[in-house]
Order: structure tokens, then sequence, then C-alpha cells
């Protein structure tokens, strides 16, 4: 069935937001049969049987933890003076209950229900193998009581907070598009121009401020994420890396949103906050974050919508952006993916990117290694990367798996048990929120040898064989998580790392004067401190 019109004209707060109405677009193409088979699958784990050992294991309040007191819970352990996880980064406080409790342990008394910590691999297989075929990780509940106030006004965004039905039958179209391989290569001459802009901005700075990266180049790294991700998603340059951009441009401002977005839903929903009771400033200032970021966005995806119209793309191109894709499949779902994508797509691979420069610039016969690669396939420094010269690059794929075991986006996965479960000789009943502590054991001796060092070529078959991956248990390191609902856009992120990593290093030597950089948690994990290389161009 064809429809014409995409979303009907809304108003919020004395502001009407539109949809192009123009477009020919295609219905969800689901398979009823397959739909039903999933369903019937999920029904069937829905059962409450115990499993085997459940009466002989301990009951669920028996699990260590640290204590809560009456009225405060475990807030006040974060209060200054008297609170031993005051001052303490998530990761932090995660070492110092499995120091102090042991592999298994509860949190609770903060903001919402118990979660169980899991600190043993062992523990990460039997939740991820009994995840069920729709697995539930519960979304921050900022994000759906802003979701749920703006229903009528914006698209359905987040695929992150969709469970059940819904978030299967959005996977379902978008899996297709984003997870094939051979459809994220088909964007690297779009990544190489971006590359290619970073690049000379990187030379510019170096020339304006005697080979040291200023005090915002982290903000580079974002321009850089979000130009990556408008040429995919909307096949639009946005000019996010244009040198006299505007501090209070509007891709300026998008980014300096996304951003506030992740820091202040990390203070609302990990933190102890009262929002969902008084309207907070933190509440207020991430509802305004999120309207400005949504309705930009709309805005954005008009045009490419409007483009469509007037044909001036096609959108049967194979070659054409991820919104067009998915406009032949579901329209609902191309705008609400190209919105998530968006969101999701600044903070994240800039942060990845900023942390492998900062390791390849601590480590420099790493950073030699990586160049020799780059010199051995890229003739120049100008040379386009294309899919051939990234299946031969084996030492920056292991560059990235190193910087992804020590600075992943997320420190762990969460997961909502959909049924009954022993960990350690402990009962967790179904329903139960489950949390695996990753990052924890990634930069454990015990699971990693010379964890705290950074070692690509514990990833390379020729490596040493005594510091190889395949000596640890695979489900330790997961840093785009499990299964099903493992990060839908990890393969476009990873071409897009592999791409910048390659030119960056084929074009300059990078150097780290200063003190190491500190890593902290808000909603994702990442840099703190400026980061301030010293950079020279390479004359090879």
């Amino acid at each position: 069935m064809l429809s014409t019109k995409l979303f009907r004209l809304v108003s919020h707060n004395g502001t009407r937001i539109s949809m192009s109405t123009g477009v020919r677009i295609t219905e969800n193409p689901l398979d009823e049969k397959k739909f039903q088979h999933y369903k019937n699958l999920h029904e069937l784990e829905k059962s409450d049987a115990k499993p085997v050992g459940w009466g002989e294991a301990k009951p669920f309040k028996s699990i260590p933890r640290p204590k809560p007191v009456p009225i405060f819970g475990n807030i006040w352990r974060f209060l200054p003076k008297i609170g031993n996880f005051h001052g303490l980064d998530f990761v932090e406080i995660q070492k110092l209950i499995w120091d102090q409790h042991g592999d298994i342990a509860v949190l609770e008394g903060l903001n919402g229900p118990p979660i169980v910590m899991l600190f043993n691999p062992k523990y990460f297989e039997t939740l991820h193998r009994n995840e069920g075929v729709w697995p539930i990780r519960r979304g921050l509940a900022s994000l759906d009581y802003f979701r749920e106030m703006r229903k009528y006004t914006y698209p359905r965004f987040g695929m992150v907070q969709h469970q059940g039905e819904e978030w299967f039958k959005y996977r379902s179209v978008v899996n297709p598009i984003l997870m094939q391989p051979r459809n994220n290569l088909q964007y690297i001459d779009k990544m190489n121009l971006v590359a290619d802009e970073l690049v000379d901005n990187v030379k510019f700075l170096a020339e304006q401020h005697n080979g040291e990266m200023p005090d915002n180049f982290n903000n580079e790294l974002y321009k850089w994420s979000l130009e990556s991700v408008g040429v995919v998603t909307l096949d639009k340059h946005l000019g996010c890396l244009k040198r006299d951009l505007d501090s209070h441009s509007e891709t300026q401002q998008l980014i300096q949103s996304v951003l506030q977005v992740f820091e202040l839903t990390y203070k609302l929903d990990i933190l102890p906050s009262m929002y969902k009771y008084v309207s907070t400033s933190n509440w207020r200032k991430l509802v305004k974050a999120l309207d400005f970021i949504l309705k930009t966005n709309v805005k954005y995806i008009n045009q490419t919508l409007d483009k469509l119209q007037t044909k001036e793309i096609d959108i049967n191109d194979e070659t054409s952006s991820v919104l067009q894709k998915l406009l032949k499949l579901d329209r609902n779902v191309a705008v609400g993916m190209s919105i998530d994508m968006m969101l999701a797509g600044i903070d994240t691979t800039g942060r990845v990117l900023a942390a492998g420069l900062y390791y390849l610039s601590k480590n420099p016969e790493k950073q030699t290694q990586l160049r020799n690669e780059a010199v051995a396939l890229l003739q120049d420094k100008d040379t386009p990367i294309t899919k051939e010269i990234l299946a031969k690059a084996s030492y920056l794929q292991g560059v990235i798996k190193e910087v992804t075991r020590l600075a992943p986006i997320a420190v762990g996965n969460l997961r909502t048990t959909v049924k009954n479960l022993i960990f350690g000789g402990y009962q967790v009943p179904s329903g139960t929120d489950v949390f695996t502590c990753n990052l924890a054991l990634c930069t454990s001796d015990d699971y990693f040898p010379r964890a705290k060092e950074f070692l690509p070529e514990r990833w390379l078959a020729s490596g040493p064989k005594e510091l190889s991956h395949k000596n640890t248990n695979p489900f330790v390191f997961l840093p785009f998580g499990f299964g099903p609902r493992s990060c839908i856009g990890k393969r476009l992120a990873h071409v897009e790392l592999q791409t910048a990593l390659l030119k960056i290093i084929r074009n300059f030597e990078l150097q780290w004067p200063h003190e190491d950089m500190t890593f902290t948690t808000t909603a994702l994990y990442g840099i703190t401190q400026p980061l301030k290389l010293h950079v020279k161009c390479v004359n090879q």
C-alpha cells in the first residue's frame, strides 16, 4: 500500500511543526508469519517455571548489597563527608561494590527498582542466553516521560526506549539496512570527504596554535561525528566543519544540546533526583535540549523529503541515505530512526575517536605501527580509503578493539530478566533488572593480562599468545552489547572510526606531553579533559 502523507501538522506551545506530505512511501512490509512466530516464542518464554536448582539456591533478599537505611535508602552514600560513593565515578562505584560484595550484588534504594550487578562472565552468559527473543532493556525514565509528553508533537523516536512488539517491528525494518556490512561500506566515499575535512582542520589548528590542539578540540571531533551522520542518514552536508562556524550556529547548538542530553539523563536517571515529583532545573533543561534537537532534525528530514518529492534525489539509488532506504519500507520508522541516529551518533563516535587519538598519542610505538600500515595502504596522504583498503587494515582493527576495551561508550549492559534465573547460587526472579559490569572486568588483570596497557596486538592472530583475547571469556568484551538488542549503529560507527583514524595517522604524528587523561561516566563513558594533542605533519 502507498501513502502520500507522512505526518499531520501538529502544534506545541504555539510552534507549528509539519512533516513533508508529498512523497509516496510504502507501509511496513513486516512478514506477518514471522511476527506471529516470534510472538508465540515470546509467549512461551513468559512461563513462571523454576530452573533446576532453584529450591537449593539462596533467596533474592540474601544477595550481598550495600545496605540501605530507612527513608534515605542508599542516597546517603552520595552525600559529602558521610557517603562512601561521594565523588566517585560510576565505574569506581562498581569496582568498590565488587571488592566489598563479590561477583553478585544488589544496588537498591536509589531512583528506581533494585538492580542486580554482575561481575562474572559466566553470569553474563547466563543472562544473555536467557534474555529471550524480545530482550527487555529498560530505557531512561526521563526520555520515556518526554516521549509521552510530546507524543502528539514529534515522531516516535528513541528505539532504545521501545520494548516488546513495538521494538521488534521497529528493529525488523531497520536491521537489513544498518546491520548488513555491505550497506555501511557503501558510504565510504562520503565518509572520506568528511574525514578529509577533519584532517584539513587539524592541520589548520596546528598551524594556528604552534602544533598544539586548542582547549575545544573535542568539539572538532563532535562536529566530525555530526557531519558524518548527516551525510549517511540524510545525504546532506550540514557544514559542521566549516572553520568560520559561529558558536551560536544551528549545528553547534545541536551538538551542545546532544551533549547536554547525555549529561542530564545521567543526573536525572542514574544519580539521585527528585524530577519525578517536582519539575527540577535539570528536567527543564533536558526538555529544552530535546525540543531543540527534535525540531531541528525534523527540519533536516523535511529538506530530504522535499528533494525526493521534486526528484532532486532518487529514492531507488543504491547509495542513497539511510532515510531514503527506510522510506521505501516504513515511513514512521524512517523518520524515527533518522532522529535516533542524529541524536545518538554525535557524542558516541566522537568520544571513541577522542579516546583512540589519546591512546595512540600516549603509545608512540603503537602509533608507529599503525602509521606503517597506513603508509603501506595509502600511497599518498590524500589517497581515498576504500572497502578493499579497510579489509587489509588488520592493525587498525586491533587498535579500535583495544580502544573500545579500555574506553567503551557503555560501561556495561542492562537487561530485565524474562524468566527466573540463578546467579552464583542466588535466586533472581523474572522481571528483575540486571547489569553486567563489563568495563570493570575489561580493565582487570584477571581477564586481560596487562589490562591497563594499550596493546592492540592482543586482538591480532599474529600477536603474542599469552596476550590473546582468545584466552578470555568472550562475554567479558561486549562494547556494543549482545544479541538482538546490540547497538544498531555499530557497523556504521566502525566504518566511520576506521576511516577517520587511518586518515589522521597517515597525515599526523601525535604526542601527549601532559598528565594522564581522566575518564568518567555520564550516560556515556569517555574523556573529561581537553584533548590538547601535540600534532606534527608526517613527511612520508
